[in-house]
């Protein structure tokens, strides 16, 4: 069965990654963004293969530390679209919808760390231990880490180390 594996949400997340990278023309001009360029084309291209990478990454039985990492990014995303919204009046609408759309992925993922919709670490793999690693680093991702590590030992479920593995 799909979801008890994989995130539901980043089936989804596939398909409009590969929609802006096989009809970008498309998506734009269901933006009513105006005529396509090839800047915009390409701007959509590389954001359909970010997010395919970020379905392909985060949807497989995601620890808690990579799907705060993909909320991370997600969160990031739309407000570099929101400053394209506020600095270049042509591509305004095209920016808002993109914001909208990547706070709505970080939304969905914040909602899931939450509500504890994480499957439980089976066994540690590079991918877990490099968004671990990532989100001491980024500014902010202590603190998404930290509230979900509260979250979950309030709840009484378990300490956060047990929770999430031995911190480093």
């Amino acid at each position: 069965m799909l979801s008890g594996r994989y995130r539901p949400a980043e089936i989804v997340r596939a398909g409009w990654g590969t929609a802006l990278l096989v009809a970008p023309d498309r998506v734009l001009d269901a933006t009513r963004s105006g005529p396509a360029d090839s800047t915009s084309r390409g701007v959509a291209r590389v954001l359909g293969a970010r997010h395919l990478v970020q379905a392909v990454l985060s949807g497989l039985r995601p620890d808690r530390d990579v799907l705060a990492l993909g909320v991370w990014v997600d969160a990031v995303h739309a407000l570099t679209a929101s400053l394209l919204a506020v600095g270049d009046r042509r591509r305004a609408r095209v920016g808002c919808t993109d914001a909208a759309i990547a706070a709505g992925w970080a939304v969905t993922g914040y909602r899931d760390l939450r509500r504890g919709r994480v499957p439980p670490r089976e066994h540690q793999r590079l991918r877990d231990g490099l968004a671990a690693l990532l989100l001491r680093h980024v500014p902010g991702g202590r603190l998404i880490r930290d509230q979900q590590r509260l979250r979950t030992s309030s709840a009484g479920s378990a300490s956060p180390t047990a929770a999430g593995g031995a911190e480093s």
